[in-house]
């Protein structure tokens, strides 16, 4: 999934979201554009889940760019099996 959040400035940022990320979800990959406010999710987080993760990290969510789940673990599954 990919969701715009407001208030993302730079490294403190990047990494209270991710923990707050990670707290929910472990095995989650977690990209950021900070030109564009952006984060992109990759793992088991629901919408709602990683919605919240982000509000109690202080931050949030601006608008949902994307809200497709993909699982981190089944891409990468997936791709080592060719």
């Amino acid at each position: 999934m990919k969701l715009q959040i407001n208030g993302i400035r730079g490294g403190d940022c990047v990494r209270s979201i991710t923990n707050a990320l990670l707290q929910v979800d472990l095995g989650a990959r977690i990209n950021f554009n900070l030109d564009d406010h952006l984060v992109r999710i990759e793992g088991r987080l629901t919408l709602g889940d990683a919605t919240t993760a982000i509000e109690r990290g202080g931050f949030k969510v601006a608008s949902i760019i994307d809200d497709t789940v993909v699982d981190a673990v089944f891409r990468i599954a997936h791709c080592e099996a060719f």
